[in-house]
């Protein structure tokens, strides 16, 4: 990947199709990257460890607190995750998380915001050294023979996501985590993406609390689009409510939808 190329994904918000003349009559299909497409919860869990233990020596911190934040909700970005766990620790408060689901810390807001830009350089200092362990979940032929359209919406950093499309050895229209209001469990991406594509029925598959937030939030806001969140993954369960579809991988999802067998 050139680095002219980074940049100009870099500065922008989404790499997309143009807006389309008409109605799209295909349904779109949206995909997160992390634990979707990509293998990628040892890397990050491992980066963010080792950027804890560097950042607050001393800390405890294990696998459970890393899945915990992303049940709290609004952690998708391991940034943010890392920010608050220091921030937390700061205080002396990191058992607090266990009982944060659906609540957060918005006290620490405030301290987060100031810890993001430092946790977020050693962040992806360590993670250079553990993105190795990712490993592709998907093929572009099996997402092609589903005869709709694809997009990407993530809670990667631009730069993240060009490691991800290497990994996956393929790249597809994505909007991520390059600006504010395309942080999930923020719609915007989403949103954007379907008047882009021209979508009147979305699906959205993805394995976070946040994720599903962010879906339901999209419904709330474009009624006229048919919205369906599809939960993948070991927290299919605790995240889907009912009339959302539930695989564990998104090679089942694909089954499920009678595209692939």
């Amino acid at each position: 990947m050139g680095r002219a190329r980074l940049e100009r994904m870099t500065n922008r918000e989404s790499f997309s199709p143009k807006s389309p003349s008409k109605v799209s009559l295909k349904p779109l299909l949206v995909l997160d990257v992390d634990g979707v497409m990509v293998e990628a919860e040892r890397s990050f869990m491992e980066a963010v460890a080792r950027a804890l233990t560097e950042l607050a020596p001393g800390i405890v911190w294990t696998d459970a607190h890393f899945r915990m934040f992303k049940r709290v909700g609004g952690f998708n970005n391991d940034f943010r995750l890392t920010a608050a766990a220091l921030a937390l620790h700061e205080a002396g408060q990191l058992e607090r998380l266990w009982s944060a689901e659906g609540v957060g810390f918005p006290e620490l807001e405030s301290r987060m915001h100031e810890l993001e830009p430092l946790c977020q350089r050693v962040v992806q200092a360590h993670y250079a050294d553990t993105r190795h362990l990712e490993k592709s979940l998907i093929t572009l032929a099996e997402l092609e023979a589903t005869g709709m359209g694809l997009a990407i919406y993530t809670g990667r950093p631009p730069e993240e996501l060009v490691m991800a499309f290497e990994v996956l050895g393929f790249e597809l229209p994505a909007v991520s985590d390059s600006a504010p209001h395309l942080r999930k469990p923020r719609p915007d991406g989403l949103l954007l993406l379907a008047d882009q594509f021209g979508a009147k029925a979305v699906i959205f598959a993805g394995d976070t609390r946040d994720d599903a937030a962010a879906l339901r939030s999209a419904r709330e806001l474009r009624p006229d689009i048919a919205w369906t969140f599809a939960a993948i993954g070991p927290e299919r369960e605790r995240i889907s409510v009912v009339g959302d579809l539930q695989t564990e991988t998104l090679r089942e999802l694909l089954s499920m939808l009678g595209i692939n067998s």
